[in-house]
């Protein structure tokens, strides 16, 4: 198996240590558009310190400050609008930091939208395909909206997460049920099991086959210094 790239959502609500230390242990970071969380001037911060470390960066887009797994989806236009203002931006301060952009990762409750709406993923994947040459897209490993990607030619990364529960369907357990976050012990057991046999425990007990190019460690998991140490030493 190639090596894992190990990512981070970053550029979020973190402190500038917390980032640093974070960035210097991860091959690739999710900087946050400064909706969902931080702000623009946290967004160029990060941004800052990634061409400093030389991480690959992605693009990291959400919903306004607030939306959670009861948040109302927004409708096919509105996503669109949601895209262009936060990536058009995003491109323009990386372009003037002197980042290139290899990627965009959806955040949160549009992560998982795109996998269970075919049109949400399809005109995501075209604005992706329509944005610039070779920009590509981490999305869930074993899911749907890799698959459209993969199917119009867009670069893909398919994603596993290191501290977040599976369902046997392969989607995460939702946050705030039980069995949705892994502590860091928990997770790198897990991992070096996964690295070893190709399967993941599933929150029931069972076990699921999971292929993936990179692993999420999220900037606000109990522990995620510590598990971001764990999985850079098995390499």
């Amino acid at each position: 198996m190639a090596r894992l790239i190990i990512n981070c959502d970053l550029g979020e609500n973190e402190s500038t240590e917390s980032t640093r230390e974070l960035m210097a242990l991860v091959d690739a970071a999710n900087i946050g558009c400064g909706t969902h969380a931080g702000s623009l001037e946290k967004t160029r911060e990060s941004l800052e310190m990634a061409k400093a470390s030389g991480v690959m960066v992605g693009a990291h887009p959400g919903l306004a400050a607030g939306g959670g797994r009861n948040a109302v989806l927004p409708s096919l236009s509105e996503f669109i609008s949601l895209l262009e203002a936060q990536v058009t931006v995003f491109l323009s301060m990386a372009e003037g930091i002197g980042v290139t952009v290899r990627y965009i990762k959806l955040h949160g409750t549009l992560y998982h939208a795109v996998e269970q709406a075919a049109d949400l993923a399809h005109v995501y994947c075209d604005f992706v395909r329509c944005m610039q040459p070779e920009l590509g897209i981490f999305a869930l490993a074993g899911g749907t909206c890799a698959q459209q990607a993969q199917s119009m030619g867009i670069p893909v990364w398919e994603e596993m997460f290191a501290d977040r529960g599976y369902l046997a369907s392969g989607a995460l357990v939702p946050r705030g049920d039980v069995g949705a976050l892994l502590d860091a012990e928990e997770a790198s057991d897990r991992y070096v099991d996964w690295l070893k046999e190709g399967h993941v425990r599933t929150v029931d007990g069972g076990l699921i086959a999971l292929s993936a190019d990179t692993i999420c460690v999220h900037s606000d998991s109990s522990g995620a210094l510590q598990l971001l140490r764990s999985l850079r030493a098995q390499y």
